[in-house]
């Protein structure tokens, strides 16, 4: 009777593990794959691309922007108005935009949201981004300041004082920020100067509202530093958070799932091609790759498979001989490219800094075989970077190609004689900065060895933790460093502002005069040709100088059946950025 008991219920898990509850995880009509538990689920402090595609399900900001037709379409604002000095912008909200709870979204949401954004205490990772409008890097700075005079004035910390100073704070937001709600349904912005890119740039996810009620009553302002502090639990607590998207969290186990189901007072929800969305996340890529291919397990679409590593080798490989048509290789809007420190007068060990000197740099650019990387390092025949911006993924751009740098050793070793280095002769030691835990190894074993062949020169390797290597690129305690960026926003300036001087993001501290005025100019013309034209200036400006090395443009890697998988190989583009309510699996 025992083992007739026991033959049951295995045969009973059986049946539920080919059901697909075997793993204790809910079903949903479209499941999917990420191999990073999320950071935050915070619109306003999010930077990483997994917490932003989720962030899209569930909130929505008054504009979006279409990667496949490149333009801007509605989101909760149903109209807008941009004045004939391009200055002001006027957005109507729809009245049918509702929050998950029934609650109307209103003008407030937005101006709350954006000033958690413009808040130097909530550590936003874009509040760049909120730059453009009038007195909002004027305000962040200010409350900079006032938080830093209070933790020199109050070492021990005080409520009253810091909630006076929150009350300072207030005042001064609605004095020097641009930003005003006439009413509930109107949100009027004011920019300090034209920003042709504007309405691409609030289609960001940093943009989006927040519920302010809700998001209020679970933030105060902290007695030791003076600081605004929300409850980081509240975003990912099905009971508490409240999403204006099309879709609401039902239920999350932390680094195990997150179920989103359809928020049922959504303005589109007649739009809406699904009911619920399941994000398996599945850290171990091998794993979530095995998982990918049981069907008892009803995975039906890995979005962004890492590109690191053999298994993506493997998955472009057999793709390319036609044994699976499952994998669909999509060039990215980002590129791999090494830092040159432009900025350092000496070197580690005290002697001048060689990297100040453009023909080095370029040389340097000169002597790196991209294809030998691509072919047989990286082995995913990722496309040849020979500009910062991938070219084709911007629209009226067109990446001056002609001015980037190639693999020509003769010629670089041409540069090297001629900035004092013959045959690498007295050269100083540098070393090349990259970060553990990934493939950067091997490119970078690869890259030094081809400076020693070509050039003559000796270049030493460090391996560092990424939190390490991130806090020495910040302080720019470097040489030479592996680097990535991806684009923000559909416009060169998402690549090209990087490398301007007054940048937070200028790794490399190049300062080039003519390159800043270039962009300076550019952002004061209002004529796209004329704009788009300087900004190419400034790409091969910057390209021939060579502050970085350009290496290759990133590949992203989708793995889902397209006769199964609906609505998602259309909308599919190199900024990795899409509506899931618009996919449809066939059963």
């Amino acid at each position: 009777m025992l083992k007739q008991t026991l033959v049951a219920v295995l045969l009973a898990c059986i049946t539920l593990i080919s059901a697909g509850c075997g793993s204790g995880t809910p079903e949903a009509d479209v499941t999917y794959i990420s191999t990073l538990a999320h950071s935050y689920l915070d619109p306003q402090r999010m930077s990483w691309l997994h917490d932003i595609r989720t962030a899209r399900n569930l909130y929505e900001p008054l504009v979006k922007y279409d990667f496949v037709n490149y333009k801007v379409t509605p989101g909760v604002a149903e109209k807008w108005e941009v004045s004939d000095d391009e200055l002001t912008y006027t957005f109507h909200l729809r009245k049918d935009a509702k929050w998950s709870n029934g609650d109307a979204v209103t003008s407030a949401d937005f101006v709350y949201a954006w000033r958690r954004a413009m808040l130097p205490d909530q550590a936003a990772s874009y509040s760049e981004l909120f730059f453009p409008i009038k007195g909002a890097k004027e305000f962040f700075s200010w409350r900079s300041e006032q938080t830093k005079q209070f933790a020199k004035d109050y070492p021990g910390g005080s409520q009253e004082v810091a909630d006076k100073m929150w009350a300072e704070t207030e005042t001064k937001f609605n004095e020097l920020v641009g930003v005003k709600a006439p009413d509930a349904n109107t949100v009027i912005i004011e920019l300090k100067k034209p920003t042709p890119y504007y309405l691409e740039l609030i289609a960001f996810i940093t943009y989006a509202p927040v519920h302010k009620t809700s998001v209020e009553a679970v933030t105060s302002i902290n007695s030791d530093s003076g600081m605004v502090i929300t409850d980081s639990s509240y975003w990912s607590t099905p009971e508490m958070v409240v999403n204006n998207g099309p879709y609401q969290i039902k239920q999350r186990n932390f680094k195990q799932f997150l179920l989103m189901t359809a928020n049922p007072h959504y303005w589109n929800k007649g739009a809406m091609k699904n009911q619920s969305l399941l994000e398996r996340i599945i850290e171990n890529p091998e794993t979530a790759l095995r998982t990918f291919e049981d069907p008892r397990e009803n995975i039906d679409l890995w979005p962004d498979v890492p590109t690191s590593g053999s298994l993506a080798e493997m998955l472009v490989n057999s793709a390319q001989k036609g044994d699976r048509k499952d994998v669909h290789v999509v060039q990215a809007a980002g590129n791999y490219f090494y830092n040159f420190n432009c900025t350092a007068k000496t070197t580690e060990n005290g002697e001048p800094n060689p990297l100040l000197d453009a023909r080095v740099r370029r040389a340097l650019a000169m002597s790196i075989d991209r294809k030998y990387i691509v072919d047989r390092v990286t082995r995913l025949h990722e496309p040849i970077a020979k500009t910062f911006i991938p070219p084709h993924v911007m629209k009226d751009y067109n990446s001056p190609l002609d001015r980037g740098l190639t693999f020509d050793p003769e010629q670089a070793k041409t540069l090297l004689t001629e900035a004092g280095f013959p045959e690498g002769k007295n050269f100083p030691s540098l070393t090349l900065l990259y970060n553990t835990g990934s493939f950067h190894q091997q490119p970078a074993q690869a890259v030094v060895k081809m400076w020693e062949e070509n050039l003559g020169i000796q270049v030493n390797l460090q391996g560092l933790e990424p939190k390490v290597f991130g806090d020495r690129l910040r302080r720019k305690d470097f040489e030479i460093s592996r680097a990535s960026w991806f684009g923000d926003y559909p416009d060169p300036t998402t690549f090209l502002n990087k490398l301007a001087i007054d940048s937070n993001n200028n790794d490399t501290g190049w300062d080039n005069e003519q390159y800043n005025e270039l962009l300076k100019q550019a952002a004061n013309t209002i004529d796209v040709d004329k704009r788009m034209r300087l900004l190419e200036q400034a790409e091969g400006l910057m390209l021939e100088q060579a502050p970085m090395a350009q290496l290759f443009t990133w590949i992203q890697l989708r793995l889902y059946d397209e006769n199964k998988v609906k609505g998602f190989k259309e909308q599919d583009n190199s900024w990795n950025t899409y509506d899931f309510y618009k996919i449809h699996v066939v059963k």
